[in-house]
């Protein structure tokens, strides 16, 4: 059977004494013995049955005038002591909120769960996600023994989320980053703004987004030259550009490089964005365009020479990547040099 909870009025006097010396400074001895003893209090309090209390430390809150929708906004930084099995959040209950959420420990340990796993917290350690999110939650663990203290960011638009789900689908929901990272410093930083609500320009708003996930981000790349995965897509270059004047299909690539079909096609589009199909297709048509820039051949020996099935094929090719004939490209068209 589920302990009781704490009593409404413990919680609010707790509550006013967090916020009352949050704003202080760490500097004040005074403020950690009253800390100190609020938090020795309530936790005598949940030994001896109650479910635990809530704590905030600080809030501040933002307001973005005029926002640009190809802007994430920024919606608030706060930061909470938790303690106790009565802090538990679920998405499938928030489903009138649409905002996204880090939220990174300071000190003790917190837990996410996303329907596959549960992640424990400990400090250095945050979890991103969509609010509203059916399969997520967040919660004080039953066997933790301290407060779980953290530090939140919330941030809403259609950019935003949409950077959110990608970094979720390709790096999961959990990020370790140190707590030194000039991102975390810099949601720590707001305290001093602590009960405002600050307002901001479209712009500053998305650094202040950008600036967190961008960290996260970079916590879980691996810039790894000498990988094998990188190898095999520098080697798959290699070879077609030796032999773009061949009909080289990605079979014969593949049987070049020593790997299945099937493997060269996954690693390479993991790697770079497109198929080794659609890589050559490219490539000859980028070597195609240098040719009626920078040759007097006719359209027709151009398609010969770079195996194509016939001059028909090749201008429907060529019109469907350049939008235009390769012989109004001659007259009129630019080198699509960034093409990769």
């Amino acid at each position: 059977m589920a302990p009781a909870l704490q009593s409404p009025r413990k919680v609010k006097t707790l509550a006013r004494i967090g916020n009352a010396t949050a704003g202080l400074g760490p500097c004040c001895g005074f403020v950690e013995h009253v800390q100190a003893a609020a938090v020795s209090l309530i936790a005598k309090g949940v030994s001896g049955g109650s479910r635990g209390w809530i704590m905030m430390l600080w809030h501040v809150k933002f307001l973005t005038p005029r926002p640009l929708s190809a802007l994430p906004c920024v919606l608030a930084v706060c930061s909470e002591r938790q303690f106790g099995p009565a802090y538990r959040h679920f998405g499938i209950y928030r489903q009138a909120e649409r905002h996204c959420l880090f939220k990174y420990t300071l000190k003790g340990e917190g837990a996410f769960r996303d329907g596959r796993s549960e992640y424990r917290l400990p400090a250095g350690r945050g979890f991103l996600c969509r609010i509203w999110d059916v399969d997520t939650s967040y919660y004080y663990p039953e066997d933790a023994q301290e407060p779980w203290e953290f530090v939140w960011i919330a941030l809403e638009g259609a950019p935003g989320v949409a950077v959110v789900d990608d970094m979720v689908r390709r790096y999961g929901p959990v990020y370790d980053v140190p707590l030194s990272d000039e991102a975390i410093l810099r949601l720590l930083e707001f305290r001093r703004h602590n009960g405002t609500t600050l307002n901001v320009t479209p712009a500053e708003g998305a650094d202040v987004v950008m600036t967190v996930l961008l960290a996260l981000a970079r916590s879980k790349e691996k810039h790894d030259d000498q990988g094998s995965a990188n190898r095999l897509v520098l080697q798959a270059r290699e070879r077609v550009a030796d032999r773009l004047q061949e009909n080289l299909n990605v079979s014969r690539l593949a049987a070049l490089l020593g790997v299945s079909r099937e493997h060269l096609t996954r690693v390479f589009k993991e790697q770079t964005g497109m198929t080794p199909h659609e890589y050559m297709a490219r490539q000859r048509i980028l070597l195609a365009c240098h040719l009626l820039k920078e040759s007097a051949k006719s359209s027709k020996e151009i398609s010969v020479e770079l195996g194509y099935e016939s001059p028909a094929h090749f201008t429907r090719i060529f019109k469907r990547m350049l939008g235009m004939t390769p012989g109004r490209f001659r007259g009129v068209g630019s080198i699509p040099h960034l093409w990769r």
